[in-house]
């Protein structure tokens, strides 16, 4: 990677010089290279000629004139190519890039990169630095491993879905998010730099593994290990936490807020702020442990108050007490709050059909070397002749390729 400071006094972003390999398709895989795009990599994203990924066409009953912004999230930083990878001279182009990349990222389940003869071993003799990293569903072993993944699985599989939602009698809830894709992205992002870090001092590549249902129970970290461990049972809390009272949305006159006692201290001065300085002296209610036994009751006292007055009176009188609070967000009053200008959360790209349109920005700043949204998502294919002409591959050949199918 290239260490020239610009005339400015910064430095390229992190990742520049880096060129990646994308074959990943939906959500996990694309949000990993989308990551690394940002942080300057050169992200060549590979799809089938015609349809290309299949997000591109998730537009639902949301569709309309810019297609599917599912696409455009989780695809921004990249450049496009189409390649059909079930034509041999498909595979044997995609052998020629290796030598130039420094990082081939897949998330087909595992064997299919193998039997196309684009596995690790087989890319690994034509360019021994190179980082593979391959995501799988369940893992590259054992019983489960052929078993087809998207998020809504892994949610319900790796246990998350058993603590989400208002209680153990109502159905059960995924996360709203996808929080099994987006947590397998950002750990495979990692792994990617990890490897690449590790290159530096070794000269050599490897491969990388990661399973979306290990990277999903990792976000049981806290509750899992008690289980685990303990042997305790987790069921569903609602918006609260298994260890903590009152911590969790409360209902107010006119929509719902937070209330986050976390600790002792912050519950000591919750009952005078609102005008309940008796609830102090309950010894329902004295330690921590005690609130937790009777949050139910502590929740209808606290509800019986807080519904009598509006969110903003609320949020006014408890943050006057320096208790945790927050209003409850709908995604409108979200995007209205002022602190996302100032944390830059959103940057303008071009878009074919709009001229422009805003969209996420990195969540990371960097202070001298910036990581940004380079690009918004290729268009299927949209690199094609770009990307090549850099391979060396000229008109003729070009036409050979589309001849049996390997280009479109």
């Amino acid at each position: 990677m290239s260490t020239n400071q610009s005339d400015d006094g910064r430095r390229p972003a992190p990742l520049t010089g880096v060129r990646v390999l994308d074959f990943s398709h939906q959500a996990a895989g694309p949000w990993a290279t989308t990551l690394l795009g940002d942080l300057g990599a050169d992200v060549i994203k590979i799809e089938k000629p015609g349809r290309g990924d299949a997000i591109r066409h998730a537009q639902g009953e949301y569709s309309f004139e810019l297609g599917s912004l599912n696409f455009w999230g989780l695809n921004r930083s990249k450049r496009g190519i189409t390649v059909d990878l079930g034509v041999a001279e498909g595979c044997e182009l995609i052998r020629r890039l290796v030598p130039q990349a420094d990082v081939v990222l897949e998330n087909f389940r595992p064997g299919v990169m193998d039997r196309k003869g684009l596995g690790y071993a087989d890319l690994r003799p034509l360019n021994p630095r190179l980082v593979y990293c391959a995501i799988s569903a369940f893992g590259t072993t054992g019983p489960m491993a052929q078993k087809p993944g998207m998020d809504l699985i892994l949610q319900a599989t790796g246990g998350i879905m058993a603590i989400t939602g208002e209680s153990a009698d109502r159905p059960p809830v995924k996360a709203g998010p996808p929080v099994a894709d987006i947590t397998t992205g950002i750990y495979a992002a990692l792994a990617v730099t990890a490897a690449l870090y590790e290159r530096e001092r070794s000269g050599v590549g490897q491969k990388v593994d990661l399973s979306m249902l290990d990277a999903v129970m990792s976000l049981l970290v806290d509750v899992g290990l008690k289980a685990r461990v303990a042997g305790l049972h987790f069921g569903p809390v609602g918006t609260g936490h298994p260890d903590i009272a009152p911590y969790q949305a409360f209902r107010a006159q006119d929509g719902y807020f937070i209330v986050a006692c976390l600790t002792g201290a912050f519950w000591k001065r919750l009952p005078a702020a609102i005008g309940r300085p008796e609830m102090l002296a309950d010894p329902r209610y004295r330690g921590m442990r005690d609130r937790v036994r009777h949050r139910a009751e502590l929740a209808r006292e606290l509800e019986e108050v807080f519904v009598t007055r509006p969110v903003d009176y609320w949020l006014e009188t408890i943050e006057a007490a320096d208790i945790p609070t927050c209003r409850v967000n709908s995604l409108e009053e979200l995007f209205a709050l002022p602190q996302l200008e100032a944390n830059e959360t959103f940057v303008r790209v071009k878009h074919p059909v709009r001229g422009e349109i805003e969209i996420f920005n990195h969540p990371i700043r960097f202070r001298s070397s910036p990581a940004t949204v380079t690009r918004g998502a290729p268009g299927l294919g949209e690199h094609n002749d770009e990307v090549l002409a850099e391979l060396g591959v000229d008109a003729n050949e070009r036409a050979r390729l589309r001849a049996v199918g390997a280009l479109p």
